[in-house]
């Protein structure tokens, strides 16, 4: 890639509706742009350190920095007069503004693109929004992950409350919290302390700046460190215990692996992951039919239709109607009530049948 316009950026004006941005990065440097091509993955999408630029490069990393702060300046200049480039900045902290003045890079990019205002992609928008003075990026770190926000907002407070919150879960080791609780929490610790930071009032700040925090997950209403299951459940056990404290009722596997995509986008699930994940956790999973499948913690025994009987008919510790006797096994075991009558005629042995025809349990059945 190599261009040969040499043009004294203070006296250009670009015009974006007409031109992409690839084309107002000729007008930078040869290196300038190759450090915005590779640290943004204009090209292909991938976004390459700055350390592997500079090794690239033959340069530290603290050099490739300074190149990279020059191109933006660069690229600042030549486009900050554009309605183009105004507009995207324009709808970018309005949307920061209704969100609690701080969002993911990644979310703020996204919500940028659904709502079609710019023909520029996510990776474009990257250097967009790091152009614009309004707009402050703060850079991924040990803490936190990368992110936007905007004034009264700074660097100082919100890493304060990331440090609270990540040495509160992983440090202090805290059970799981009910979000909303944990934000009136934090809330009471930093509100006061800075009043005229009227985003710190506002709940969806909060909300936002845990998604960014590292090794801290938001699930379900709950907060809390990421290796916890109930907050960051990864395996596919764990996701169908979810699913049926959502849904409580018996499942077929099939129904629990579209209900696990529905839950858990972005990561594709094999049917027979989940029902072999269904089978071997008999100590968890009972199969009460064709495939069904529900928690034994919801009092599902499970067992074939002959020992549900017997466990039933011992509860019940009397002669029954086939009507009640086909409820309560219903209950544990899909099947058809004709099953149901068949074993009672088949298992003589066990079940016997009075003049009134209910049925019990014979003597010394154990």
């Amino acid at each position: 890639m190599t261009f040969t316009k040499k043009v004294d950026d203070a006296s250009v004006i670009v015009d974006l509706t007409v031109t992409k941005l690839a084309d107002v990065m000729q007008y930078c440097k040869p290196k300038e742009q190759f450090v915005l091509v590779k640290k943004f993955g204009l090209w292909d999408g991938k976004e390459v350190p700055l350390q592997q630029i500079g090794n690239e490069f033959g340069m530290t990393r603290e050099r490739i920095r300074q190149i990279e702060n020059q191109a933006l300046m660069r690229f600042r200049r030549l486009i900050i007069n554009n309605d183009k480039y105004l507009k995207v900045i324009e709808v970018a902290k309005d949307m920061l503004h209704a969100h609690g003045g701080l969002m993911s890079r990644d979310k703020l990019i996204s919500l940028i693109v659904d709502t079609k205002v710019t023909e520029f992609n996510g990776q474009e928008l990257k250097i967009v929004l790091l152009s614009d003075f309004d707009i402050t990026p703060l850079t991924r770190n040990r803490i936190l992950e990368n992110c936007f926000y905007i004034d009264p907002l700074h660097e100082k407070i919100i890493s304060d409350i990331a440090t609270y919150v990540h040495d509160y879960f992983i440090n202090q080791a805290n059970p799981e919290q009910n979000i909303y609780e944990f934000i009136d929490h934090v809330k009471n610790e930093y509100e006061t302390k800075h009043p005229n930071i009227g985003y710190l009032s506002n709940n969806e700040f909060y909300v936002n700046l845990f998604d960014v925090i590292t090794e801290i997950s938001v699930f379900d209403g709950f907060i809390g460190s990421g290796k916890s299951a109930k907050v960051n459940p990864k395996t596919i056990k764990a996701k169908i215990l979810y699913v049926f404290s959502v849904i409580n009722k018996p499942m077929h596997y099939q129904e629990m692996t579209n209900k696990i995509i529905e839950f858990f986008p972005g990561k594709a699930v094999k049917i027979s992951t989940v029902h072999n994940e269904m089978v071997k956790s008999r100590d968890i999973f009972v199969n009460i039919g064709l495939g069904i499948y529900a928690p034994k913690s919801r009092g599902f025994i499970g067992g074939v239709v002959k020992e549900i009987l017997v466990r039933v008919m011992k509860k019940l510790d009397r002669a029954a109607p086939i009507k009640e006797i086909t409820q309560r096994v219903l209950k544990q075991k899909m099947v058809s009530p004709n099953t149901i009558l068949l074993n009672l005629h088949k298992y003589k042995e066990l079940f016997k049948k009075n003049e009134q025809g209910y049925y019990y349990l014979a003597k010394g059945v154990k």
